[in-house]
């Protein structure tokens, strides 16, 4: 059956509790590390979208290294913790809050140098509306600028052997217990996180994220005017292939 836009009331204090303390400084500093080559920041500061940023952690280390940063996410107390952070790292982002697929047009046409769409975001929501959403972010990309896309939730890495039931342990406090289920007419991961702590349970709320296979990603970033460069399984650069866990995407605007 056909869903709300769940992402307007998904993402509140539980929900951003917990993706915050399972994201470590080492990972975040992994990924910005892939983030720095994929996209080609050597050289000049250059403008960056972060489409939708969440807290901006990447965000902020990459301002850290002197580039300017738009991050753009639909969750006001996102917007909070984005600035706190960015207050106690001593940098200046610019946070929006929007609807990923309907990006503010720059006035002067594409002014960005890169765009990244990190943790699974790209699958919130149908086709179309994630080709729109793709075209969107082409639109405010300079000719030759480089988009990254990461998710889980390719049908590769998804659909090989879907767990419907698991534990997630997030760190000594917190543990999470995830229950899927698959809705096949409309290609959709229907995902309830039940938060436990101390052996109770403290919150309860469900994901969608919409499975499209990797070629179908390749297929609507071309629509949309980029040419994909490479599709890795890692931050260390291996190629994907069938049952990776992980997808990371590097096009190029056209």
């Amino acid at each position: 059956m056909p869903i709300p836009n769940w992402t307007t009331t998904y993402f509140s204090a539980p929900a951003l509790d917990a993706w915050q303390r399972a994201q470590t400084e080492e990972i975040t500093l992994a990924e910005v590390a892939f983030l720095e080559q994929a996209l080609l920041l050597a050289g000049a500061p250059k403008r960056l979208l972060d489409v939708p940023c969440g807290e901006a952690r990447h965000a902020v280390e990459l301002a850290k290294l002197g580039h300017r940063l738009t991050g753009i996410d639909i969750a006001p107390e996102n917007q909070a913790r984005a600035l706190a952070r960015a207050t106690k790292a001593g940098v200046t982002i610019e946070h929006v809050v929007g609807d990923m697929r309907a990006l503010p047009a720059e006035p002067a046409g594409p002014a960005f140098d890169g765009a990244y769409c990190w943790g699974n975001s790209f699958g919130y929501f149908p086709r179309a509306e994630t080709q729109r959403f793709a075209a969107a972010v082409a639109g405010c990309l300079r000719s030759g600028a480089r988009f990254i896309i990461d998710t889980a939730t390719a049908a590769e890495s998804l659909l090989v052997e879907l767990n419907q039931r698991s534990w997630i342990p997030v760190d000594d406090e917190l543990t999470l217990l995830l229950e899927c289920g698959y809705d096949a007419r409309e290609s959709r991961l229907d995902t309830t996180y039940i938060s436990v702590r101390n052996d109770r349970v403290v919150d309860r709320r469900t994901a969608h994220h919409f499975v499209f296979t990797s070629g179908e990603i390749v297929g609507m970033l071309d629509a949309a005017g980029f040419e994909t460069l490479g599709l890795l399984a890692d931050l260390d650069g291996s190629e994907y292939e069938l049952g990776s866990e992980r997808l990371l995407v590097i096009a190029e605007r056209r």
